[in-house]
Formats: C-alpha cells, structure tokens, sequence
C-alpha cells in the first residue's frame, strides 16, 4: 500500500508542476531566461515533429513506457507484499 501513496503522490506533483506557467517579466525588467536581446529562435525539432504528426508517437512510446514501469512496479509490490505475509504467518505458527 506505501507503493500506491508514493505513485498517487508523484502523480499528483507531476500534473500540478505541469499546469504551473512560468512567471512573465514585468514591462520594462529583463527575464531569467532572456540574456539577450537576440530575438528567440523556435525550436526546429519540435516543430517538425508536430507538423509531421510524430510528435504523438513520442508521446505514446513515452505514456507506454511509463504506464509499464508503474504496472511492473505494482505487481512487483503485490508479490512482495504476498511473501511478507507468508512469512509473518509461517513465524507467528512456529
């Protein structure tokens, strides 16, 4: 059960750092991010990805890899939790 607290709370870190939206420089300051006064290039790779329709691609290897690696981690946890108790039950028996 401690498994599913941690993976509820990471979720919930997750999708709320993901709505988070970084803060705007007020008119007249300069912001963390912008050193220059160079005009900002877009990003190219992105871009392409989107325009393309790949960009979903990645974003299902992505969820699928995650969605796996919580899935092991929960069988994984259910089977740990299994011999725990048998072994509880086999010291408690003796």
């Amino acid at each position: 059960m401690k498994l599913f607290k941690i993976l509820a709370l990471s979720c919930f870190i997750l999708v709320a750092a993901a709505g988070l939206q970084p803060a705007q420089a007020q008119p007249g300051q300069m912001s963390e991010v912008e050193f220059s006064s160079a005009p900002q290039t877009q990003i190219e790779m992105a871009d392409t990805l989107r325009q393309d329709g790949k960009i979903y691609v990645v974003v299902v290897v992505l969820l699928t890899v995650l969605v796996g690696t919580i899935a092991y981690l929960v069988t994984i946890d259910r089977k740990v939790s299994r011999l725990e108790k048998q072994l509880k039950d086999d010291l408690v028996n003796k």
